[in-house]
């Protein structure tokens, strides 16, 4: 499996009074061809931010101060608009957390989905409506003639979501950013789209970004695994080492406070505070605040991310 994308030590940010705002802060990860990798952490932890940076979707006010995102032979942060145009859509393809905000109500299905293959090919409307219900047909959405008719409002959250998955593999990506797409879903139609998701990135062999706050959704779907707070990459490994053995406080507390099958109805456990606000970030290791195992040096230093092994890392002083 070679690299296909290449996150490196990328910090991204605002300016206020002419201050720097840090919002991600080194952040450097990859992602292989065939391969799925998981983002985790709470709201505000920085996930949703290092997929919009990589699509180079930043609002005006937010910019990246330093460090590479490189697809192939491109730099993606140094290309400019027309290029990225190219390829969002194409090559690298992204399905957003709400379908509905995220699908243009005054359209039908089938008109947004003819723009994808307008924009990316060279299609007559013959060969567009064919290719369209193909692809609806491949996300298991059942009459897609209809469906084709329908606007976004005439459809389930769940048929919406199958729409949005049909929309960013219509042109056969080679990465697909999945930004919580189970969220507003009940859990039978959840378990649904994730077994649609392995399904399509096993036959289209596409790399795939998942991001989640969802523990289980990462261990049914994904090969490796990153847990993000408060900006930054705390810890990093593959799903089997991390759920076996999670090395930092943050990664553990996130196992526990998970409910589990089988075991006992109790109280889940919690982990006090809250994620730092970016304009107050805490000196030293940004979880110590919340952190049972902190010390001095927890306050006074930050933990640098320690590579334990190829795919090991983990940042913190006191590894459990």
């Amino acid at each position: 499996m070679g690299v296909l994308l290449e996150v490196k030590n990328i910090s991204v940010g605002t300016r206020r009074n002419g201050e720097f705002i840090g919002i991600l802060e080194n952040v450097s990860f990859k992602l292989n061809k065939g391969e799925t990798v998981g983002i985790v952490g709470e709201s505000g932890c920085g996930k949703s931010m290092t997929a919009l940076t990589i699509m180079g979707l930043l609002s005006k006010n937010i910019f990246v101060e330093s460090g590479t995102v490189n697809y192939e032979d491109k730099e993606l942060t140094k290309l400019p608009t027309t290029e990225l145009n190219r390829l969002r859509g194409k090559e690298i393809s992204m399905i957003f957390q709400e379908p509905m905000t995220s699908l243009n109500p005054s359209f039908t299905i089938g008109n947004q989905l003819a723009e994808v293959y307008k924009h990316h090919g060279n299609f007559s409307a013959k060969e567009i409506r064919q290719k369209s219900l193909e692809i609806l047909s491949k996300v298991k959405i059942s009459d897609p003639e209809d469906k084709l008719k329908a606007y976004p409002h005439q459809l389930s959250g769940g048929m919406r979501q199958r729409v949005m998955i049909a929309m960013a593999l219509a042109c056969s990506p080679k990465i697909m950013i999945a930004d919580e797409p189970t969220t507003a879903l009940d859990v039978t139609v959840q378990a649904q789209i994730l077994d649609l998701i392995n399904e399509l990135q096993a036959g289209f062999n596409t790399s795939v970004l998942f991001i989640t706050h969802d523990l289980g959704v990462v261990a049914e779907t994904c090969h490796r695994m990153i847990v993000m707070y408060a900006g930054q990459i705390i810890e990093e490994g593959t799903v089997a080492e991390i759920f076996d053995h999670p090395s930092h406080p943050y990664t553990s507390g996130l196992m526990l406070s998970a409910p589990r099958l089988g075991s006992a109805i109790k109280r889940l456990k919690t982990i006090k505070g809250v994620v730092p606000d970016i304009d107050n970030m805490p000196t030293g290791c940004r979880f110590a605040p919340r952190c049972p195992y902190a010390t001095d040096i927890c306050f006074e230093k930050a933990p640098f991310l320690e590579k334990m092994s190829e795919t090991r890392g983990v940042r913190c002083w006191h590894k459990l």
